[in-house]
């Protein structure tokens, strides 16, 4: 097989599902740091609890 400067269709198939893979991800490893540092906002820190 000669290649002739192109993804296959199943290349690109598989590039398109590890894209999608890496950014749902990091958009769920965000959202559950964000829902966590909201999770504590209401409650006063005090230096020794951090």
């Amino acid at each position: 097989m000669k290649y002739n400067g192109e993804l296959s269709g199943e290349a690109w198939f598989i590039l398109t599902a590890m894209i999608l893979l890496i950014v749902g991800g990091l958009s769920w490893c965000f959202y559950r740091a964000i829902t966590a540092a909201n999770k504590n906002q209401d409650q006063e820190q005090f230096p020794d609890e951090v």
